[in-house]
């Protein structure tokens, strides 16, 4: 007589049972992980957003004085802002009629006499006289590179950035300089509907200032607790000024925040929550 080994009927009903409950535990725990690692994913790509937002504001913010000029009358406003952005700071070489010379080796922006950016046809070359109340302002119509003595430098040859200009002012040597650039940027609604921090240049060619570059985003205008994305000014007071039609009175404005409302999404595009952030900069006082 022949011995048969196998399951019985109950046995496979017991194994498969088992079978379908482990399965459903490990399918239940990869979908927890999954919607876990997806909520993570989303905060990280929204915080990096806010992150890029507000550290390149910050960066172009920081040093403005509105007695300067350096904010723009009619153009300060919730969405948008334009600004004159420092590209250095130094003193005239020479007093040659319509040319000054800056010593161009000394490129570190967080020195008082700098370049922050490099220097171009275009921009708007400033200096002050002794006893004047104010900036004279010329267009920079060339730029040459030469080696020279700086007069205010000590005898040594130096690197020199040759700015040419027209009238044909005369700077005096060691008369402070400084060179400017007009730069937008805003808070637009892209073509796919989505609110991006864009950075536009001025364009001499346009005489405009062209489309705006995204720096960051997305973005959400309108937060569920009725936060907004965009920029907010202050005066000596502490008071918030009015955006009006023309924007803001410039001329009073000490201090800037900037808010940022990033939606936090899934892979499938669902929003599961948002990160909202501000940024502060105090302006300077003088020009």
């Amino acid at each position: 007589m022949l011995n048969r080994s196998g399951a019985t009927l109950v046995e496979l009903l017991v194994a498969t049972t088992l079978a379908a409950v482990v399965l459903g535990a490990a399918t239940s725990t990869f979908a927890r992980q999954r919607r876990s690692a997806d909520d993570h994913l989303s905060r990280v790509r929204a915080e990096a957003q806010v992150r890029a937002a507000l550290g390149g504001l910050q960066v172009a913010l920081e040093g403005l004085s509105a007695s300067a000029g350096d904010l723009v009358a009619g153009e300060a406003r919730d969405t948008a802002i334009q600004l004159r952005i420092a590209v250095a700071n130094g003193v005239g070489c020479d007093s040659r009629a319509g040319s000054v010379a800056l010593i161009a080796d000394d490129t570190s922006a967080a020195r008082a006499n700098g370049f922050a950016v490099a220097p171009r046809v275009g921009d708007t070359l400033w200096w002050r006289t002794p006893g004047a109340t104010g900036w004279l302002a010329r267009r920079v119509s060339d730029i040459t590179t030469t080696s020279g003595l700086c007069a205010v430098a000590g005898a040594a040859a130096r690197t020199l950035l040759q700015f040419g200009f027209t009238p044909l002012d005369t700077i005096p040597r060691g008369a402070p300089i400084r060179l400017t650039r007009p730069e937008r940027f805003s808070f637009y609604r892209a073509g796919d509907g989505s609110w991006q921090l864009g950075e536009s240049e001025w364009s001499d060619v346009l005489h405009a200032f062209a489309p705006p570059q995204p720096i960051a985003g997305p973005f959400t205008r309108v937060g569920p607790d009725g936060a907004r994305t965009g920029f907010r000014y202050f005066d000596a007071s502490g008071a918030a000024l009015s955006v009006g039609m023309l924007g803001v009175d410039v001329a009073r404005v000490t201090r800037v925040r900037v808010s940022v409302i990033a939606p936090e999404r899934t892979p499938s595009g669902t929003i599961v929550g948002y990160r909202v952030d501000s940024l502060d900069v105090a302006l300077r006082n003088a020009p």
